[in-house]
């Protein structure tokens, strides 16, 4: 963790900026703080994408992200984390073929 601004005064009252380089920052954050004091962050949000979710969207899919935070996003990294709907053409098979082979005698 960096700290980048201190301005604490003589009866230990002020003000620290806190930068975290690593998740474990945030726990050692939790046991600085006391009863009383005030805790402002901002929060920064990276998101990476693959090539093959560059690719669908090349060839005009759709790629959808659900976060690890949510329970779909739970459930989808207990299935490889990866998730496809494929849609593809069928014959229709309600109509009956014409076999001309069945009706000689």
């Amino acid at each position: 963790m960096k700290l980048l601004h201190k301005d604490i005064e003589k009866d230990n009252a002020g003000q620290v900026t806190l930068m975290p380089e690593e998740a474990e920052d945030m726990w050692h954050t939790y046991n600085l703080l006391q009863i009383g004091d005030s805790l402002m962050a901002s929060t920064i949000r990276k998101v990476q994408t693959e090539s093959s979710t560059d690719n669908v969207r090349d060839n005009g899919g759709t790629v959808r992200i659900f976060s690890s935070l949510h329970v779909s996003g739970e459930q989808l990294t207990q299935l490889s984390g990866v998730a496809a709907i494929l849609r593809f053409p069928i014959a229709d098979l309600s109509e009956p073929e014409d076999d001309s082979s069945s009706d000689e005698e």
